[in-house]
């Protein structure tokens, strides 16, 4: 019968490696609670939707659509450069910054990357161009406040799986 026994190193770096991926583990899920936020968006505001006519509707489906390959254009953009700060740290340079800094830095990044990709790509249509009531205007302005929520859970959620991400990357 063998027995192994392992150094004092060797114990530590098998400490450090299953935090590392229950970190992924999790930032999964935000990333997967960020799809769904964002797919709560996608799938709009049904009391809205339902008292526009069917012409609106249409041109509605057509601007959600585009916002939300905006935004997830964005995330990804944000994402990337993020991914790329930790590959250029961690093996260009060859140095590991604290975990918090890379954290911060990486969800800094990640998020004015996403905020700003959105806030500045040109939108092909508003529905405030479509719309003709006082009635659709109120009904805009209340599932305008609902996209904001929705929109800023999903960010918030993504920023968090960008954040564990860089937290995953603390281990050697």
């Amino acid at each position: 019968m063998m027995v192994y026994h392992l150094s004092q190193k060797e114990n530590i770096n098998q400490f450090y490696t299953m935090p590392c991926s229950i970190t992924c583990i999790v930032s999964a899920g935000f990333i997967i609670a960020m799809i769904f936020m964002t797919n709560m968006m996608a799938v709009g505001y049904p009391k809205y939707k339902e008292q526009l006519p069917e012409s609106l509707q249409l041109i509605y489906s057509k601007i959600v659509k585009e916002r939300t390959q905006i935004f997830y254009t964005g995330y990804s953009i944000g994402l990337f450069l993020a991914l790329v700060l930790i590959f250029y740290n961690t093996k260009v340079i060859n140095k590991r910054m604290g975990w918090p800094s890379m954290v911060c830095i990486t969800v800094f990044i990640a998020f004015i990357t996403n905020y700003f990709y959105y806030i500045l790509t040109p939108k092909t249509d508003w529905m405030l161009n479509h719309i003709d009531t006082k009635e659709q205007t109120k009904a805009w302005l209340d599932m305008y406040r609902t996209m904001q929520i929705y929109y800023h859970s999903s960010l918030v959620f993504g920023i968090v799986a960008v954040g564990l991400i860089a937290f995953a990357f603390r281990c050697n």
